[in-house]
């Protein structure tokens, strides 16, 4: 990726205008480091901050930010994951992991290699030779795993879970200043461990006294110095973690507010810089720039849910796996200022509203999404195995005065509102169209389709997009019969990185195994393909200028879908589930998947074959699968697929 043909071709994504600032910024770092970048995490503490720990946070709003949890079922999954912690197990993206205690923040525990441990602009995160795929060493210093600890300590109140939290706070700031070691190396990477020590650090906070007293818990009338000893977190070295884990997370928020992802990479982690901004500027009226950071913050999450949710609710990253994450990042903060009195858009409110609607539109009876465009199982909160989007969904529902998507997954609306949905709503039955989005979802009496007219993606980089124009997937009953092929790598597997999104991968037309468009990095895409409306269907054309024409129909029980194609090599493909069972009998293919069955029939289209291919249910993980594939025999074919019970 140091490349010299890399570094031009990102150059080209950039405008003059970004060129110039980042050079600009650059300059700025490299010969007038900003002060409190040149401070370890104690020294930023004292500069940064108005008093000591414990009258910082005495005197911050970290409990406007949690409602206190009562023993509920809704905490079983969070708490499952603190109780495994408490071994120093941990489920990283699906898989177990057996942890140091602390953790080695250096250590990718997937491949058992270590990053170097060099200042934070000597590592290049995008190289797999130092350690593998840095996504693997990020996830354990996102920090996600002390929510979770100190979520545990509130509800039993066993104080292994707080001293646990405490002392692994303590030795990530230690041991990872700001400007040193892989973790400083990205602003989204420094922005979610803001979020994730805040929600900490409120769970550890001691509770109200009106709590304690209504509970009959001794020391219920204790001073605020005996309300620290009951919490655990007033001990000399607890005290000590603190002030490093404050010093580390002012200076971060600094970080971002003064790095942000502008121009070519606004995407969601310019959503993340703004949401840790709001977040310290809101709880921590102690810290020196707490006015600057509140207002900028809450002002760019404004600007940036406007651009990057459209108006018809769909994300503009082309990506239905980072709704959920997109949807922390924004609530969070903005639930914070507004309960320290920052009146909240209206407008703001409405697109989230229309989000939450394109969400109950796609989602599955799994509480899943089709897996479209990039995901990487991103989240701030609660247990990774929990279903995000119901899970987020319904603590938006909550603040928004909105129906929720399901009438489970209550807890995080629970932990930061105090009360779950009202009620719940599924989607209406028929057909809703999208098209700033560019999607059309049909629901039939437990049939699912989605078809993607979408763009490619986001900005000049398109980054977490795919090369799935005109595709479809098809669920019924929640039987997966045509899907999306999913993720699996990002830096890791640069190969597999270019199979799961190309072309060739989905459920579309492709010409001679080519990509609509062109693939420059593993976030990069050169020219790209146009889809437009044209007739009562749409055509997308190839940057190497192939057309594909496709007009879909839904009914109960039938989905017809029609071709047209201009190019050579030309063949139709269908991404089956691993699940599925398939059999060809002449011209018909039979696919079962779970109780449901699809005939495929058509005309136009030579033999159906049955191909080998992956599919990645989650990333950092893949199965083998079948494909169904046939070639253009016509220029023009029907594809009528008829659907029963197995």
């Amino acid at each position: 990726m140091k490349s010299l043909s890399w570094k031009l071709r990102r150059l080209r994504a950039m405008s003059a205008q970004e060129v110039w600032r980042r050079a600009r910024i650059a300059v700025r770092d490299r010969f007038q480091t900003l002060g409190y970048a040149r401070l370890d995490p104690g020294e930023a503490f004292d500069r940064l901050y108005e008093g000591t720990p414990e009258q910082v946070l005495g005197g911050s709003r970290l409990g406007s930010l949690v409602h206190i949890p009562m023993a509920n079922k809704s905490f079983e999954a969070t708490l499952g994951e603190a109780e495994r912690l408490r071994r120093a197990e941990w489920s990283c993206f699906g898989r177990t992991i057996q942890l140091d205690d602390p953790p080695n923040w250096r250590k990718n525990y997937m491949s058992g290699q270590e990053w170097p441990n060099l200042p934070s602009r000597r590592l290049d995160y995008r190289r797999t030779d130092f350690a593998g795929d840095a996504k693997y060493t990020w996830e354990v210093g996102r920090l996600t795993l002390l929510p979770s600890l100190a979520l545990a300590h509130r509800l039993t109140r066993e104080q292994e879970y707080a001293d646990r939290a405490l002392r692994w706070m303590r030795d990530f700031a230690a041991q990872n200043p700001l400007g040193h070691g892989l973790h400083q190396t990205s602003g989204i990477e420094m922005a979610v461990r803001v979020l994730t020590c805040s929600f900490a650090l409120a769970l550890l906070h001691p509770l109200p006294r009106r709590l304690s007293e209504q509970k009959g818990e001794a020391g219920g009338s204790a001073s605020k110095a005996g309300e620290l000893r009951q919490s655990g977190i007033d001990s000399p070295d607890a005290d000590e973690g603190v002030r490093l884990c404050l010093g580390l997370m002012a200076q971060q928020a600094l970080h971002c507010r003064d790095h942000l992802s502008l121009g070519s990479s606004a995407n969601n982690h310019l959503i993340a810089e703004y949401a840790a901004m709001a977040m310290m500027g809101a709880l921590f009226p102690a810290l020196r720039d707490a006015d600057d950071l509140l207002k900028s913050g809450v002002t760019g999450l404004e600007q940036e849910t406007m651009r990057q949710i459209n108006p018809d609710g769909t994300s503009v990253e082309q990506a239905f796996g980072y709704i959920p994450f997109i949807w922390e990042l924004i609530l969070y903060p903005l639930v914070v200022a507004e309960g320290v009195g920052r009146r909240i858009r209206p407008d703001v409110k409405e697109r989230l509203r229309a989000s939450l609607e394109f969400a109950r539109s796609v989602r599955l009876p799994s509480g899943a999404t089709p897996q479209v465009g990039d995901e990487d199982d991103g989240r701030v909160l609660l247990s990774a195995d929990e279903p995000r989007l119901d899970l987020v969904g319904n603590a938006l529902a909550v603040w928004l005065d909105a129906p929720g998507l399901h009438t489970g997954s209550q807890a995080l609306a629970l932990l930061l509102l105090g009360r779950g949905p009202e009620s719940a709503e599924e989607a209406p039955e028929g057909r809703c169209d999208f098209p700033q989005g560019g999607y059309t979802v049909w629901r039939h009496c437990g049939l699912h389709v989605t078809f993607d007219q979408g763009p490619l993606g986001w900005g000049t980089l398109a980054a977490h997009g795919h090369a799935d124009a005109l595709s479809l997937t098809i669920f019924r009953n929640g039987d997966p019969l045509i899907v999306d092929p999913g993720v699996y790598a990002y830096y890791g597997d640069r190969e597999a990185r270019d199979r799961f999104r190309s072309t060739p991968y989905h459920s579309t037309v492709h010409f001679g195994g080519r990509s609509q468009s062109e693939m420059l990095g593993p976030f990069l895409w050169g020219k790209r393909a146009q889809v437009v409306p044209k007739e009562d269907g749409f055509e997308c054309e190839w940057f190497s200028g192939e057309r594909h024409w496709r007009h879909v129909e839904v009914e109960p029980g039938r989905v017809r879908i029609e071709d047209r194609v201009a190019g050579e090599g030309a063949e139709i493909l269908f991404v089956l589930h691993p699940s599925a069972e398939v059999r060809i009998d002449g011209g018909m293919a039979t696919v079962r998947a779970g109780g449901s069955e699809a005939v495929f029939e058509a005309e136009g289209l030579e033999a159906w074959r049955a191909e080998p291919g992956e599919y990645s249910p989650r990333y950092g993980q893949r199965h083998k699968t079948l494909r169904l594939t046939a070639r253009f025999a016509l220029p023009h074919s029907v594809t009528a697929i008829r659907l029963r019970d197995a």
